[in-house]
């Protein structure tokens, strides 16, 4: 995980999410990014994860631990699909349920999960979908 020297970055907007996890769009390899937000969504940490070229795990646990150890009040999660289609799997969508529900419990939200695919990018939360 990446720890920020100086959290004054806020994520406040679709803009803002992407400038964080942008750069996955270019991997060739699924790759995860996990960004921990404080009050007033201010940024305390980042995690990328690399996965295999069709699929990344990041195990449930491993976020929550996290969001707990950098006391974040939100998560908000993306991840590539090189294939170039940006449509949420079966996988995407079951991991997305399962996430929200432990953050749930640990009174920790999760914002979204982004989908980015050939500069495209699909938002569980704007499609109904968390």
């Amino acid at each position: 995980m990446y720890r920020l020297p100086c959290p004054l970055l806020h994520i406040r907007t679709r803009q803002e999410a992407l400038s964080l996890f942008g750069a996955l769009n270019r991997n060739d390899r699924e790759t995860m990014g996990i960004a921990y937000l404080g009050s007033d969504r201010m940024l305390l940490g980042l995690r990328h994860v690399m996965g295999r070229p069709e699929s990344v795990t990041v195990p449930i646990a491993r976020i929550a631990r996290d969001a707990l150890l950098w006391s974040a009040d939100s998560v908000l999660i993306a991840h590539n699909h090189p294939d170039g289609d940006a449509r949420p799997s079966a996988a995407d969508l079951a991991l997305t349920r399962r996430l929200a529900q432990g953050l749930s419990a640990l009174d920790v939200t999760l914002l979204d999960h982004l989908i980015l695919a050939n500069g495209a990018v699909f938002s569980l939360r704007e499609q109904g979908l968390l």
